[in-house]
């Protein structure tokens, strides 16, 4: 970027009127108001090549702020979040904290009657995604409001690997704590499972989770958002034929090529969804979380910040229930005197910096430069080249079945996407690189995803011990293999070290491709290797 926040503190009042923007666009007519924008006064995003000298340069300046955020931590705790949290005064654009009137509402009445976007003072997207990194990077402490109840005044420490049923941990103070493999925002070693819906003490009480990799989830999001459309699109134009003629009729319903199994109609157009196949019967296709249980970044981040490390959103206080405490103060349900601990605020910036990681790649290893000997006497070195294994192990990818459900791309029609009530974001513009690049061809982006985002059955031999949000204890969301070169180990659990456990842990559903794989002599399986190991992340300059 052309200017970076080296002080934690300067990027707060984009994030705290971008909040605002977040309440205001729930409570007003949606389409009484003309379109939010973002400010075009601020610093643009500007992203270089992964490896390039101005990469390189970004990379020192995040490392230099997030060791004065550790500095000002250890002065005074808890300082960098309640500075995000707190409300800003006159003199910013709003009004004080008994007002009734923001900027946000204010710019939109001033050009209520322009159907052209609104910018708002201070929205700056730039800005934002900064500070979501440095909230994502940031170790977590009791003043901000780190685990919960007993456990946050326990002598022992707060933490506890396996969760205390849905109310979770904490396990850990950061979210680079267990997304570090392959690079920043990545996965977990085996080391770093949790063990979910526990007794608190036993691990065989548990689910054992590994970490997935957090890479590119805007594009995520919008892939699964217009899936979903289509499919609630399908259901009610099967709703109203059904009506129209007068008698049952049934479709099956698919989307970016994807079955979801057979919807019914009767003549007055009551839905039969028992013949679904992978998704709820709200057809809202939830691309997070190891079930397949969460729509967006932003409820997937607040559950994880409850369950991980104790930090409780305002969703997760609205939503209630034993996910967020049994405490009497429906203002602090974990009961560690802690309230606001991450509310909106700080939320909408940390779910802007996931939306924005950059895609992985599609790419096998060629050396094929001639280079000269490094001294008189010894030879040049040789030339190295994994195209046909490639090539090989793609065909054999598709062959034995494990394009079925871990579907190599999806076409995703329109960048733009919506992010916990902020301004639209174009991916293709904002993203890190490498990023969304339009294919003519394809009428849209293509997203080399390797997942179909739909829950499977993978068998009795993967079933969990507890049911998660109404899912299957066999059923699991297909994987994204994405990067897949750069995250193990592998599996919902972590148990596979290596592509040939991984491929043996499938049961059900993905049984007749393990079946196909463990068929295959030696010598066959290597270029299926190769071609996996050919998903990875693209390298790119990283400062600790």
């Amino acid at each position: 970027m052309r200017r970076r926040v080296t002080n934690p503190m300067h990027a707060v009042l984009a994030l705290l009127i971008c909040a605002a923007a977040a309440c205001e666009q729930r409570q007003a007519p949606v389409a009484a108001e003309p379109p939010l924008a973002w400010n075009s006064d601020c610093s643009p995003i500007v992203r270089p090549a992964p490896l390039s000298l101005e990469a390189a340069r970004e990379a020192y300046r995040a490392a230099e702020a997030r060791h004065e955020l550790r500095l000002r931590e250890a002065a005074t705790p808890g300082a960098f979040l309640r500075h995000i949290q707190q409300k800003p005064g006159t003199g910013t654009g709003f009004h004080s904290a008994s007002g009734t009137e923001t900027s946000m509402h204010a710019a939109r009445s001033a050009d209520a009657s322009q159907p052209k976007p609104v910018p708002v003072p201070g929205f700056c997207l730039s800005e934002m995604a900064e500070t979501g990194q440095l909230l994502f990077d940031h170790e977590y402490g009791y003043s901000d409001g780190l685990g919960g109840g007993e456990a946050a005044r326990s002598e022992k420490g707060p933490f506890r690997r396996v969760h205390q049923g849905l109310f979770g941990g904490p396990e850990t103070i950061s979210c680079p704590s267990c997304h570090w493999v392959g690079g920043p925002n990545g996965a977990g070693a085996e080391t770093d499972n949790v063990f979910l819906s526990g007794d608190g003490v036993n691990p065989n009480t548990g689910d054992a989770r590994n970490s997935p990799s957090l890479v590119a989830l805007g594009v995520v999001q919008a892939l699964a958002r217009e899936m979903t459309t289509d499919l609630q699109k399908q259901r009610a134009a099967l709703a109203s034929d059904a009506a129209r003629e007068a008698k049952q009729v049934e479709r099956r319903l698919t989307s970016k090529g994807v079955d979801f199994g057979v919807l019914r109609a009767t003549a007055k157009g009551e839905i039969d969804a028992s013949g679904l196949e992978g998704i709820d019967q709200d057809l809202v296709v939830k691309p997070f979380g190891w079930k397949g249980t969460r729509p967006d970044i932003a409820s997937f981040a607040t559950e994880a910040l409850q369950v991980h490390l104790g930090m409780q959103g305002d969703d997760l206080l609205k939503e209630g229930g034993e996910g967020a405490g049994r405490g009497i103060d429906v203002t602090d349900p974990d009961g560690d005197g802690i309230r606001d601990e991450f509310s909106s605020r700080p939320l909408s910036a940390m779910t802007v910096h996931l939306a924005l990681l950059e895609l992985p790649i599609v790419e096998p290893l060629v050396q094929d430069r001639n280079l000269e000997p490094a001294a008189e006497g010894l030879l040049a070195p040789t030339t190295t080249s994994f195209v046909e294994d490639f090539a090989r192990g793609r065909e054999l990818f598709h062959s034995i079945g494990c394009a079925a459900c871990h579907r190599p791309m999806l076409v995703l029609e329109d960048p733009i996407v919506e992010i916990n009530g902020l301004p639209p974001i174009d991916l293709s513009r904002t993203m890190r690189r490498p990023a969304l690049e339009y294919d003519a061809d394809l009428k849209g982006y293509p997203v080399w995803l390797f997942s179909d985002l739909k829950r499977h059955d993978m068998g009795r031999e993967n079933a969990s011990r507890h049911e998660y949000r109404g899912v299957a204890r066999n059923h699991y969301l297909t994987p994204r293999l994405w990067g897949v070169a750069d995250s193990a180990p592998y599996l919902h659990d972590g148990r596979a070290p290596s592509f040939d456990y991984a491929i043996a842990g499938h049961d059900g559903e993905g049984r007749a491709a393990r079946r196909a794989f463990n068929a295959l002599e030696h010598h066959e399986k290597g270029p299926l290797r190769v071609y996996l190991m050919s998903l990875r992340r693209a390298p790119r300059v990283m400062i600790p």
